[in-house]
């Protein structure tokens, strides 16, 4: 494979993108024009170090071994913002089943993201739809146009004011609405794109229910709408006691944990933790993955909290961080390990995801004695001692297996487990969790985000600037320039849609295996996977240790800008070298004459709209009309039926007749019955009919359809914004 651009064109690409990114999100504005007054991201990482008293934070953030989540690269010593919020994630977790209850929530959403970060909300206790209300004198809405709501308020409120708000809604899988619940995205697209949406399975009953797995295989073919979260294996696998409930979701799914608290996630960069052996690269992710504890325990104890005191309060008591890591393929590809090696790729994600848990579970110790020595005591976290047993146990064997240096890790293991059991926790209820991290992946230089692959080997992003205007950057991972020809080609068969979503399960379980909340990571699936396929691969996740799971089938909607080795099928406009055509007449203000041409195969691929008023406004419409009505035909044959939905309901203050067709009151609504009878006698064997999914949405940053799902977050696939 050949780079497109040479290296130093490449730099400066991530040179300029670096520039976007930090003037449009993450710098500190003049109070009275708006206007960025820092250009990069070491002006940026400058102002947040500073905020650190612990010596060695502020060089880790300086030389980008850590890097904070993005609240607190905007907040973090900013002079001038009102709503200083520092954190990403707060679960908010259950309803409760009032309309007071209902808009409290709703306003602490809003305060939230005008904090800079993302809720996520359980609707199970909302009463399904129907139920009496008011002594039976109405019923009640049910879940879902509240989490409608919801999620068209996330949509309206930035985070920050720099990005769209971030929400999952959760709801169990045995509630009374389900169906509406899975439902409910998909069936209308592009319009509830505020929110993701989960289905908490709480037993295995949910298994034997053959009609909800198959609508839900359905609805995540269609849209990657719902993911499933294993709130089973949430209780067992965390060491937050039960009693504190611990199923609770942030918007990415990388944080279940206790609703109402905030977790401060950070993030390890691990191309500056690669050196020639993987022993010392090891040594590097537990250096750095110590520090981002303790920088995360700093962190909190600035503050930095929405105005909503109970989640103050209950962070403060659980202190909560969530340390992970960005460049897993990058890691893998330094060592010759192939992302799609079912054995050798684990070992490393899980040798690495090890090395990162103790380094963190150091560093909440770390933070302990650092405090005691300004004059503050932490109190210790009562943890789940049956989890305890079974990470230090796994953690010993692991060792044993596949470590270098296994005398000493085995010591570093025993120290740290050995204070655990004396305090009987650490000084965090939780220290690690895996966010897709995202753009501050980029800023770092990052291309495969958090422990995805790579999804292309290049990537362009089109972006509208803060000015307004259009800016393009080819990103080239700079990776690549040391890569042999025959290294590159070995590296492009691991991109996202050539690993196996069997493969990307096995990371996630790497992974997960000594992380305390969870893994956040999208299921890449090409466009060719079919239902049964999904079906199989919920069935493979069932049987894992993953606490959740979502899926994301590309070109789910054709013509969005995607992945081009995902593709098949496509649809070309190659059908009209023969036209035969109908024309309908309809008799109105002024004569309508509307004529369906169809191609070779009996598909309507062209419509014509004309009146007897040429020159009129009337006139120019209709045209323009059956111009760009023709131009999604010939895209894609299948549309004719939802284009007829779509027109069929239009009304005016006029009424158009036709001999074989009837009365309508509109020219669209002619349109629509014109469609639909020239449908009629299209081939029997015509594929499935065009479904358009809710995933594709419009991308606030650059207006195009290709915002999609993404490790939990929305992002967009052309420009690089993302919700999270």
């Amino acid at each position: 494979m050949d780079l497109p651009i040479e290296f130093d064109e490449a730099v400066e690409d991530w040179e300029r993108f670096e520039e976007y990114l930090v003037q449009a999100r993450y710098s500190v504005r003049d109070p009275s024009t708006g206007v960025p007054l820092e250009q990069d991201m070491s002006q940026v990482l400058s102002r947040v170090s500073k905020q650190f008293s612990h010596p060695e934070v502020g060089k880790a953030l300086i030389t980008g071994k850590i890097i904070t989540a993005t609240p607190f690269l905007m907040n973090g010593g900013n002079p001038y913002t009102c709503r200083q919020g520092f954190y990403s994630c707060y679960p908010l977790g259950d309803v409760d089943d009032s309309t007071d209850a209902i808009f409290d929530m709703e306003r602490d959403l809003v305060t939230i993201f005008q904090h800079a970060g993302g809720g996520g909300i359980d609707v199970s206790n909302l009463r399904p739809r129907g139920t009496i209300v008011d002594k039976g004198q109405g019923t009640a809405s049910g879940p879902v146009p509240f989490a409608k709501g919801f999620s068209h308020l996330s949509a309206r409120i930035s985070q920050g004011g720099k990005r769209r708000g971030a929400l999952m809604i959760q709801a169990n899988w045995d509630i009374k609405d389900v169906k509406e619940f899975v439902t409910f995205k998909g069936d209308n697209p592009g319009m509830y794109t505020g929110c993701n949406v989960s289905l908490n399975v709480t037993s295995e009953k949910f298994w034997e229910d053959e009609d909800l797995l198959q609508l839900v295989a359905e609805y995540i073919w269609k849209s990657g709408d719902p993911g499933l979260l294993f709130t089973q294996k949430s209780l067992e696998n965390t060491p937050v006691l039960a009693k504190y409930n611990p199923v609770f979701s942030n918007p990415c799914g990388e944080y279940l944990s206790t609703k109402d608290t905030a977790c401060n996630l950070l993030t390890v960069n691990l191309s500056k933790c690669l050196t020639a052996e993987r022993g010392k690269y090891l040594e590097a992710v537990y250096e750095s993955s110590r520090l981002a504890a303790i920088a995360g325990n700093e962190i909190l104890d600035m503050g930095g909290f929405p105005p909503i005191k109970r989640i103050e309060k209950n962070t403060l008591k659980f202190r909560p961080i969530g340390i992970g890591f960005t460049g897993l393929h990058y890691a893998m590809n330094h060592f010759d390990v192939s992302y799609g090696d079912e054995h050798e790729a684990p070992l490393f994600a899980k040798a690495t995801q090890l090395a990162l848990m103790l380094g963190s579970m150091q560093g909440s110790l770390d933070y302990a004695d650092f405090s005691k020595d300004q004059g503050r005591k932490l109190k210790p976290q009562s943890w789940n001692m049956k989890y305890v047993d079974k990470i230090e146990s796994e953690a010993n064997s692991f060792i044993l297996s596949d470590f270098p240096d296994q005398a000493k890790w085995q010591a570093l293991a025993s120290n740290i487990f050995g204070k655990l059991r004396k305090y009987g926790g650490l000084f965090n209820s939780v220290t690690t969790s895996q966010a897709p991290t995202g753009s501050i992946s980029q800023l770092m230089r990052v291309a495969c985000t958090g422990v995805e692959p790579y999804f292309s080997m290049v990537q362009t992003r089109k972006v509208k600037d803060i000015d307004e205007s259009w800016k393009e950057f080819t990103l080239v991972p700079l990776e690549f320039y040391s890569y042999t020809k025959e290294k590159l080609d070995w590296v492009k068969e691991q991109t996202a849609h050539r690993i196996d979503p069997y493969q990307q399960i096995r990371i996630l379980e790497a992974c997960q295996a000594f992380n305390h909340t969870a893994v956040s990571k999208t299921i890449n699936l090409p466009a060719s996977t079919t239902v049964s396929d999904i079906r199989k691969i919920l069935d493979y996740a069932r049987k894992s240790n993953l606490k959740g799971c979502t899926m994301f089938r590309d070109s789910s909607m054709e013509g969005v800008l995607s992945d081009q080795s995902g593709k098949d099928g496509i649809l070309e406009f190659t059908d009209m070298d023969e036209r035969s055509g109908s024309t309908f007449k309809w008799r109105g203000p002024a004569p309508l004459y509307i004529t369906a041409n169809r191609g070779d195969q009996g598909h309507v691929r062209e419509i014509f709209l004309n009146t007897t008023k040429s020159g009129s406004t009337l006139h120019g419409m209709s045209e323009a009309l059956g111009r760009v009505i023709s131009v999604a035909l010939q895209h894609d044959y299948r549309l004719v039926r939802k284009i007829a939905r779509t027109l069929e309901d239009i009304s005016s203050d006029s009424a158009w007749q036709s001999g074989s067709l009837g009365r309508v009151f509109s020219i669209p609504a002619a349109l629509a019955k014109v469609l639909d009878k020239c449908a009629e006698n299209e081939v029997e064997n015509d594929p499935q009919p065009y479904a358009e999914p809710s995933s594709y949405a419009s991308c606030p940053a650059c207006g195009k359809l290709t915002l999609r799902r993404s490790g939990g977050c929305n992002q967009c696939v052309s420009c690089g914004y993302s919700s999270c």
